[in-house]
């Protein structure tokens, strides 16, 4: 089974992977990471993406992959999209109290497979939170044209309360 999650910032695809990957045992590969470098927050070249993406693949059958990085996600091939399709109010939000999160774990050993990260707290998410409506109008215009241009199941969510159905067709899905 190999699970793409694709959404706007603060949707909720870090921690729908996080819970994939505990609950099915499939490796995660978190996007950001592979774009940006975790302690520095520097972007890397694309080159370094695209092997990092293919390392996975190959050394992977089976994963769940989370990112709104449409460039990243497209080098992918999953047999199943889930789009966390939340409301605008609760994705803005969501980004804004994991960028505070985020401040309180700096300097602190954390667990790297943990959905909020030390290196979500820098000067980039603020901007991203000052122009939230242009990024997220542009990942809503790349996903669109993605899940339109793909032939895959594409699964929508729209809250927590959806993740037990959506665990039990995962569950059917794998058998």
């Amino acid at each position: 089974m190999k699970i793409l999650i694709i959404g706007m910032l603060g949707s909720g695809k870090s921690t729908l992977a996080y819970e994939l990957s505990r609950h099915f045992s499939l490796p995660r590969l978190n996007l950001d990471e592979v774009s940006r470098d975790p302690q520095t927050g520097a972007y890397r070249s694309d080159e370094d993406c695209r092997r990092r993406i293919d390392e996975f693949a190959r050394r992977c059958s089976d994963w769940v992959a989370e990112g709104s990085q449409q460039k990243l996600y497209c080098r992918l091939s999953p047999d199943l999209i889930i789009h966390t399709d939340v409301s605008r109010f609760i994705a803005a939000w969501r980004f804004t109290r994991r960028f505070f999160k985020a401040y309180r774990l700096i300097g602190k050993n954390v667990d790297p497979n943990l959905p909020v990260q030390p290196y979500h707290y820098r000067r980039p998410t603020v901007t991203k939170i000052l122009q939230w409506d242009r990024c997220n109008g542009v990942l809503n215009r790349e996903i669109k044209e993605y899940t339109a241009s793909i032939a895959l199941p594409v699964i929508k969510i729209k809250s927590r309360r959806d993740y037990p159905a959506l665990f039990r067709r995962l569950k059917h899905f794998t058998d």
